[in-house]
């Protein structure tokens, strides 16, 4: 049920419109509002304390539920966590699209977006991988689906690992990319230990295009001999090649990050490629863990918010969610920033300790409220 809302004396931190300040918030009829457009409130909430932020959007997920074993329920699950959009990462493709779309996304209150795996089968077993070989892709139909659902097929999916692709190596990126240019669609790639210098890998991707576990730690990796970042990622991030973290439970490593954070390169976009394999277990638990992981690296919480919000928002099209906007969805997550030592994982089974986690008090979602924490 959608209700009028007003937040009070919350810290707002909305990066598209370059706010950080306390102030107040109003929802009427699902959509965020002017004072003057407000009429009696049903509910306040009082977020003195409090982080005020748009609801956000976790950019990488895998949200296929009984369809594939590795898929989580969207809404039971990141609902609570503060996230009302959500994008899955390939987990459906030809065969199976149809389904995902009937049975997932129309069915959730929260928004879900999708890539289209390039493989028909998309990820249904934990056993192995789809076969990624293009002889098997099917071109008419991925244009079909494009075509038919464009508000919530944003591009396609590839995993260039060396473990997928095998004896195919680079060529099956350099096919992808081609059909991605046919289609007129952005292509997004998992890019954890490729079978090429990543100098190859990035200078074929086009702005745009996603390149998914920036900060992965397996062969080939972002940063050159020297510790630093290749000039060649520098230069794909700045043309316009997003890139996304993309969390994970194999595809992250302080050794990276913290490299590349030092060297003044930052994510895009800040996700977590959730699975029933990581959903509330280290090291990805959920979003806002994983927001308090970069904190304890020493990201700004506005840059952060921006690349869970904003950035990643305006990169699956969506123009009413992802701020604080007049006009905008009623899509509205509280967080309390709660003083405790943290034990941050990563892939290689390193640690860092953290002083603060956020730690969900309220989420809205289209107007309506689905989580609010007891104790707030």
């Amino acid at each position: 049920m959608q209700r009028n809302i007003i937040i009070k004396n919350g810290l707002i931190v909305d990066p598209r419109n370059k706010r950080e300040e306390i102030g107040n918030l109003y929802i009427s009829q699902g959509r965020i509002v002017a004072i003057n457009e407000f009429a009696e409130p049903d509910i306040v909430y009082d977020a003195t304390g409090k982080y005020v932020m748009p609801g956000l959007v976790d950019f990488h997920t895998h949200v296929f539920r009984n369809a594939t074993e590795i898929g989580i329920d969207a809404d039971v699950s990141l609902l609570p966590q503060g996230v009302t959009t959500t994008a899955d990462a390939g987990s459906a493709g030809v065969s199976n699209m149809e389904s995902f779309i009937q049975d997932i996304v129309c069915r959730s209150a929260m928004q879900i977006k999708a890539f289209i795996n390039v493989g028909p089968t998309g990820f249904v077993t934990m056993k192995y991988h789809g076969d990624l070989n293009p002889k098997y892709w099917d071109k008419l139909k991925l244009k079909y689906f494009l075509r038919k659902y464009p508000d919530i097929i944003k591009g396609m999916k590839l995993e260039i690992s060396k473990q997928y692709v095998g004896d195919l190596g680079i060529k099956v990126l350099e096919q992808a990319v081609s059909l991605a240019n046919e289609l007129d669609t952005k292509l997004i790639i998992h890019t954890d230990d490729p079978p090429e210098a990543m100098d190859k890998v990035v200078q074929l991707l086009r702005p745009g295009d996603v390149f998914a576990h920036c900060y992965q730690p397996h062969g080939n990796t972002i940063l050159g001999m020297d510790g630093k970042v290749l000039s060649s990622v520098r230069e794909a991030q700045e043309r316009g090649v997003i890139m996304d973290a993309a969390n994970g439970g194999n595809h992250w490593a302080f050794s990276i990050a913290e490299a590349a954070l030092k060297d003044g390169f930052k994510p895009d976009i800040i996700s977590t490629d959730l699975t029933v394999k990581t959903l509330f277990k280290d090291p990805v638990f959920g979003l806002p863990f994983i927001m308090s992981k970069y904190l304890a690296l020493g990201m700004s919480m506005f840059d952060i918010v921006k690349c869970c919000t904003d950035k990643p928002a305006k990169v699956l099209g969506i123009i009413n969610s992802g701020s604080l906007s007049l006009g905008s969805r009623g899509d509205v997550a509280i967080f309390a920033l709660k003083d405790k030592k943290t034990v941050f994982t990563d892939t290689l089974k390193q640690s860092r300790i953290g002083e603060r986690i956020l730690v969900p008090q309220v989420t809205i979602c289209d107007g309506k409220i689905v989580y609010r924490s007891a104790e707030f």
